[in-house]
This record gives C-alpha cells, sequence and structure tokens, in this order.
C-alpha cells in the first residue's frame, strides 16, 4: 500500500469534513455543506478500511491515524481548549508510538528497553511492556470512545469513528506479536 496515496486522501478527507461542517453553518451554503460532509466521512472510511485491510503494515495503519489527527488539529480553533488539548495530546502520544515502533523492530536494543518498564501487571500488556505504542493506542480508543458518547453525532460519523477504535485495537494486537518476536517470547 502506497503510504503517500493514503496520507494524501486522509489529509483531503479530514478538509473535506472541516468544509462541510463550516459551510453546514452558513446560510445558504448547507446543502454544500451536507454534500462535502458526507463525502468527507466516506473517503475516509474508505481510506481507514484501506489501511485496516493491511494492518500487518503497523505505520502506515498508525500513519493514517496520525494524519487524521493532525489535520483535526490544523482546524482545531485554538480558543476550543478542551479539543485543542487532546488532540495535542493524541499527536505527542502517536510521535511516541512511531519511536516505540522503531526500537521493537531492532530485538537487542528492545530486550534493554524491555528491561527498563516495571513489571507490576499495570505496566504490562499480557505479559509484554506497556509502552509509548500501547499507551497511544488506549489513549486514543478511550478519546474516541468519549467522542461516541456524544449526542448529536450522526451514524457515519460513528461508523468511522468505531472503525478508527477498531484499527487501535488491531494496531495493538499486531504490536503484541512485534513484541514477542523481539522478546523471543
Amino acid at each position: 500500500m502506497a503510504q503517500i496515496g493514503l496520507t494524501v486522501r486522509i489529509f483531503d478527507c479530514v478538509t473535506e469534513i472541516y468544509r462541510g461542517r463550516t459551510l453546514l453553518d452558513t446560510d445558504g451554503l448547507e446543502h454544500d455543506g451536507g454534500v462535502n460532509y458526507r463525502n468527507g466521512l466516506a473517503n475516509a472510511m474508505t481510506a481507514f478500511q484501506e489501511a485496516a485491510d493491511h494492518a500487518t503494515d503497523l505505520e502506515t495503519l498508525i500513519l493514517a491515524e496520525y494524519v487524521f489527527l493532525s489535520q483535526e488539529l490544523n482546524f482545531c480553533n485554538p480558543n476550543d481548549i478542551q479539543a485543542f488539548a487532546s488532540l495535542s495530546q493524541a499527536v505527542r502520544s502517536f510521535d511516541d508510538a512511531f519511536l516505540a515502533l522503531r526500537t521493537v523492530d531492532d530485538p537487542p536494543v528492545y530486550a534493554g528497553a524491555e528491561n527498563t518498564h516495571p513489571h507490576h501487571y499495570k505496566y504490562r500488556v499480557k505479559d509484554m511492556p506497556k509502552d509509548a505504542f500501547h499507551i497511544a493506542c488506549i489513549s486514543h480508543r478511550v478519546r474516541i470512545r468519549n467522542i461516541l458518547r456524544s449526542p448529536g453525532i450522526n451514524m457515519a460519523e460513528k461508523d468511522l469513528l468505531m472503525l478508527r477504535s477498531a484499527n487501535m485495537t488491531v494496531a495493538q494486537a499486531a504490536y503484541l506479536e512485534k513484541q514477542k518476536t523481539a522478546l523471543a517470547v
């Protein structure tokens, strides 16, 4: 799967969703807003499904989410303090997840890093270190679950959120296998 093509499509989807939301709130342009919004959601569903279909490519799977979040942050009004803080934290978490993904691909280095994580169950995921990758996936699923609880979100957007959450579950499971391989467990 071409990462660049997928990321450009996701970038465009968020732009279209944002444009649609803006036009929905503009007298006389509501229809155009609805069209843009629905097209953006539909195109995002297709892009995230494509990412899910290639779940073994963890970098691409989390890159899709990273691009979506980064673009949402770009469009977020800084005066919307809670949303801005949440999106900023999500982007930082995925920055760390990319580092963990690179490290797990180097078994000797990851074995050393594993010794820096507590072995208490609170700091483990199925006996593997709960590192930055796991934390990013877990935190993002919680963030999505909180959004899904908000009233007024249409079902198309909820479907997209559920797919994005499912992708984080798939990514975390695949990462767990990478950890096991790196630690020869």
